[in-house]
């Protein structure tokens, strides 16, 4: 009897140590703060209003917690400066990285390097291979709704184009494929093949004008992000083809703004990048205390029209204010 006594004894002083040991670990956890958080971005341009706005974003969700750090090669075609950068806030040993991946495979090894050495990651606007967290636009409905505006706008018939950045950004990726989703239905509209480019404005501007002499029954044009739509509207505007040749496209910028109260763009699709860069950090925080996460956070987009440009929540998306 005294053996079982003295069993059950040992037994519940073993479970309080734990107890305690467990209650001190959790304590030391939750007091144990992130040096720094780093968002390592496609693209560091000023002139690139997404991600000026998702940096804003993130750095004001960061003021309410820790330091911030924003980072980047400065133009998204340069994949590999992006990886450098990347490695090397690894190697820094950050405490938490938000990542903008430019190409979700290049990337995939430095994500899997930095889960070694326990950096707690989020993917914010584009996935990577290894990465599940992620804050973005749902990319193919965002592309399926701005194809379903060009459409109705050239009474569903006539040849239509799309100018894609970067090959092997997922958000490419995912616009295209939204896109073709749409354009597969299409009985009298011909899809033309997808043209990329460099990334820029610049580039955007030069094929636009190759595609419109290219193609001289050209009725729509998709522009996949900010640089692209500037050039297409650049070239429009310059060749006196408004509203002979519809433009619908993804991002905001003054350029941008400017040609959607002229005519010469249809439609944009604005992201919500503030948000994204918010909640980017939110989540990254939140995963580095040990909190369960969504897999995934819709950041939402909307579509904006010359005759919903100055309704007052789409202003607040299109010129988004921090101080």
């Amino acid at each position: 009897m005294k053996k079982i006594e003295q069993i059950i004894k040992w037994f519940i002083v073993g479970v309080s140590i734990g107890i305690l040991i467990f209650i001190g670990y959790s304590s030391y956890q939750s007091s144990k703060k992130p040096d720094k958080i780093v968002l390592v971005s496609k693209s560091i341009q000023s002139e690139y209003v997404f991600w000026e706005t998702i940096r804003m974003g993130a750095q004001l969700a960061a003021k309410e917690e820790i330091p911030f750090e924003y980072v980047g090669p400065l133009e998204e075609k340069d994949v590999d400066k992006q990886v450098e950068i990347m490695n090397s806030k690894i190697e820094e040993g950050a405490d938490i990285i938000l990542l903008a991946a430019a190409d979700k495979e290049r990337l995939a090894l430095s994500v899997e390097n930095a889960k070694k050495k326990g950096i707690t990651l989020v993917s914010v606007d584009s996935s990577v291979v290894g990465l599940t967290e992620i804050v973005a636009t749902d990319n193919v409905d965002a592309a399926r709704e701005l194809t379903h505006y060009l459409l109705e706008s050239i009474n569903n018939e006539g040849e239509v184009i799309m100018l894609n950045f970067v090959q092997g950004a997922s958000t490419a990726n995912e616009r295209e494929q939204g896109y073709d989703l749409v354009m597969a239905g299409q009985a009298k509209v011909k899809q033309l093949p997808t043209v990329y480019t460099e990334g820029t404005t610049e580039s955007a501007y030069k094929k636009a004008k190759e595609i419109i002499k290219q193609y001289p029954n050209l009725k729509g044009i998709v522009g996949a992000n900010q640089y692209m739509t500037e050039g297409i509207c650049l070239a429009i505007e310059e060749l006196g083809l408004s509203k002979k040749i519809k433009v619908v496209g993804f991002d905001s910028s003054n350029v941008i703004i400017e040609a959607l109260e002229k005519g010469i763009i249809e439609a944009i699709l604005v992201q919500k990048p503030f948000n994204m860069g918010y909640l980017g950090v939110k989540v990254a925080v939140d995963l580095f205390y040990g909190k369960k996460v969504e897999q995934g956070t819709d950041t939402g987009y909307k579509l904006i029209t010359a005759d919903t440009l100055y309704d007052t929540e789409n202003q607040k998306l299109l010129y988004p204010i921090i101080r």
